[in-house]
Order: structure tokens, then sequence, then C-alpha cells
């Protein structure tokens, strides 16, 4: 017997239905798809990531749903909204480092699949982990493409300047060993996406100028200093 209490309160991309449900006496999170390929594929990358403690715990997956335990925590959108809104150097850093800590994790247990389509809404700060919720929209691919939609998310979702996420872009950068110019020309296609999405203008030149002032400590000052 199955017990529905509507939406949960964070975002699932790639889904037909998402429901958080009472299931044997657990909180769990009831994801329906409209076929089982993507249910099939997220559901073997929870249990090989969820023994980690960084994904949801599979409770049962047939056909063309899963159910997972709910996880609780700190939504991670929010807290980077808010470090962003604040300047809060540390907190950004904070954040960058356990989102990395889940990816070198991810990428080394998730049999060469990257998250693909990146939402910070999609993460939950839980017992000292950042805990991915979603895999729907894993697929093939090579990690700096990951970090390259991370850092254009980072940079359109900050609150005020884009400048204010780069306590968050450095860290995640030199946590895999890459410089701007590594991941600039994969920023285009999501901040173009993103701007389609909210139906917004985005200034795409000023936010890959940004991020290749992130390289030049004399010039990201003049820059922060004249917006």
């Amino acid at each position: 017997m199955m017990e529905s209490h509507g939406a949960p309160h964070r975002a699932d991309s790639g889904k037909k239905s998402l429901s958080v449900i009472d299931y044997k006496g657990r909180k769990c999170v009831m994801k329906v798809y409209a076929s089982p390929e993507t249910p099939e594929k997220e559901a073997a990358i929870m249990r090989a990531i969820g023994i980690t403690g960084y994904a949801p715990e599979v409770v049962e997956a047939e056909g063309n749903y899963i159910i997972a335990e709910y996880v609780e925590g700190e939504d991670y959108a929010t807290l980077f909204r808010r470090a962003t809104m604040t300047d809060d150097t540390a907190l950004l850093e904070n954040l960058a480092g356990r989102l990395c800590i889940f990816l070198q994790m991810f990428y080394s247990l998730g049999n060469g699949y990257v998250l693909g389509k990146i939402d910070f809404d999609e993460f939950i700060l839980s017992r000292d982990r950042c805990c991915c919720v979603s895999f729907a929209s894993a697929r093939k691919g090579m990690p700096f493409e990951d970090i390259a939609e991370i850092i254009a998310y980072a940079m359109c979702n900050a609150a005020g300047s884009c400048y204010s996420a780069y306590p968050f872009v450095r860290k995640m950068l030199d946590g895999f060993h890459l410089d701007a110019i590594g991941v600039v020309n994969d920023m285009g296609e999501y901040i173009d996406e993103y701007a389609a999405k909210h139906g917004t203008v985005v200034d795409k030149d000023a936010i890959l100028g940004a991020l290749m002032a992130f390289e030049d400590g004399d010039t990201l000052a003049m820059l922060k200093n004249t917006d």
C-alpha cells in the first residue's frame, strides 16, 4: 500500500511523474517514466553510487518506475544562491569542494557516465555529503563536459553579478586541474538553453569574458570594481 503525499521539494528532469510516498513505513520518492529505458539506467547508477551514501537507496525498481529513499537535507541550490548573494567565500568554496568529492566518486563508479544536464536543485547536502538525487540525464561522456555545465550554471544562477560565483568556479576548476580555456568552449550551449528556458536575455559574451578574467587576478579585480 503506497500513500502519496504530492510533489517533493526538488526538481528532477526527464520524468513522467514524481511524488513523495509512504512505502512500507519509509518516506520515499516514486518516479514514473514514460518508458523503461531511463529508469533502468538511473536505477543502475543509483545502486552503484548509493552504497557510498552519495545517492538515494533504490528501494524498488521495475518496468517504468523507481522507488527510492527520500533524502533529507539542505537544498544545494538555495545555499549556493544565498552564498553568492552575501559573497560568502567560505560557503562557496565548501559547496564546490563537496561537489568535487561527489563528482570524483561518481566518475570512478559510474561506468563512464557523466551527469549531463546540470541542475543544482538535484543536489542535497545530507550527512556532510553532496548527494545527487537524479541521474535521469546521465549519458556517456567526459568529465570536463559536466564541469563546463556546472560552471555555466553557477555563473548564470549567481545572485547579482556572475562575478560573485568566482570562489565556487575557482575551486571547481582547481579540483579537476582545469583552466578556463578548458571549459569555456563547452559553456555556450548551456547558457543559450538557460536563456530560452527562463525567457530572459543573458549576455553570453559577458559571462564567458568574466570566466576568462578569473584566470587573471588583476583583470578580475578591475572588472569587479567596474561591474
